[in-house]
Parts: C-alpha cells; structure tokens; sequence
C-alpha cells in the first residue's frame, strides 16, 4: 500500500491517481457462477478511464471474435479485434499511439466465473518496430463489493499476469462489462484504471 501511495504522490499530475470506486474483498459473498456475456453489435460500454469518460462499440461479431472502436475521450479513433474480455487483443490500430497484432495460444477456461477458474494465453506479437512473446495467466481469485458513487456491486475478482503487468477486472451478475478494471506495471505502479459509467461523476 505504501509504495502505491508513493507512485501516486510522485505522479500526482497523472489521472491515474484519482478513482470514484472504492473495492472491498469479501470472502462472505455467495456468488452464482457468472455466465460469459454475450455481446452484439451496437453494445455500448461507457466508462472513465483515469477519469476521462469514453465510450467503446462492438462494430463486428466474427463467431466470438469481436471488433471495437472507441468514440470519445483522449483515444477516439482506436479500433482493436478480440474476445472482449480477459484475452490479449488479436489486432489494434492508432490504440495509445500503437498499431498491432498478436497470436493467441489458449489453455483452460476461466467460463462460467467461480473461484479458482483458469485460464492461460501464449502471446506471439509485434507492432512493427518490436516484437515480443509472453504468457498472460489469468485466475478468479475471489470476490468483492466494488461501490461505484452510491452503488456498492457484488463482484467476482479477476487477476490476470504476464511479464511486465497485473491487470484486474471486477464483474457482477448485473452488468454486461466490466464494473472496474485496473493494471499495474511491475516497475510503474498504477498505469491505468476504468470504471464503469453507472451515472456517478468521475473523481
């Protein structure tokens, strides 16, 4: 928790310090297996992300493969093809100032979400200036109240690593995406977290 604190009191200018969500872990919470979402065409997710409201679209269903773009906020413009939830992405342009692709190489299935549910990708990409190869493991660790504004949300806790990051996703019965994603770099600290837009005001 210090060494948190610290990266934030040092990056204090970033948006990636503030948060409106506050996450308690509960061991308490009887959750039914969640049940992968399906999205369509025309879904909208609205979040803040590092307090910046944005808003992504599903723009094509290729048999679980998906296409997004997303159309306000400090990345309008990027589009990326994937499953939407915890895989890498397969492909994405002008997304942070990179362009892309990656090869996935799957094992387990972390669906429908319980505790102790897995699920592993071999990654194999480039953005043609470098290249790199790397697994992300990915586990249901547990659950958590994540409160939003005024609404506090049952939740099931994600985790998934790979060589440089942890990135975590909170989930609910209640709510198609994602209600909080955070990821952290291993030498960084916090480098981006998202909320979803539930009509509460960004911190």
């Amino acid at each position: 928790m210090k060494k948190l604190v610290l990266s934030c009191a040092l990056l204090a200018a970033l948006a990636a310090c503030q948060t409106t969500s506050k996450v308690v872990r509960s061991t308490d919470l009887n959750l039914l297996a969640l049940e992968k979402p399906e999205l369509a065409v025309g879904n909208t997710y609205a979040y803040y992300d590092d307090g910046e409201h944005e808003v992504t679209t599903v723009t094509a269903d290729g048999d679980g493969v998906y296409s997004f773009e997303v159309t306000k906020g400090a990345s309008t413009g990027c589009t990326y093809d994937g499953d939407g939830f915890f895989a890498p992405d397969i492909t994405w342009t002008d997304c942070s100032g990179s362009t892309g692709s990656q090869t996935l190489t799957k094992t387990g299935e972390i669906w429908p979400l319980k505790i102790g549910n897995t699920e592993s990708y071999g990654i194999e990409g480039t953005d043609g200036t470098k290249s790199w190869t790397e697994t992300r493991d990915c586990s249901v660790i547990g659950t958590a109240m994540v409160t939003l504004g005024t609404t506090t949300i049952p939740t099931y806790e994600v985790v998934c690593k790979d060589n440089s990051s942890t990135r975590t996703w909170f989930y609910s019965q209640s709510h198609k995406f994602p209600v909080k994603y955070t990821k952290v770099h291993k030498k960084r600290g916090l480098v981006g977290q998202r909320e979803l837009d539930i009509g509460q005001k960004a911190g």
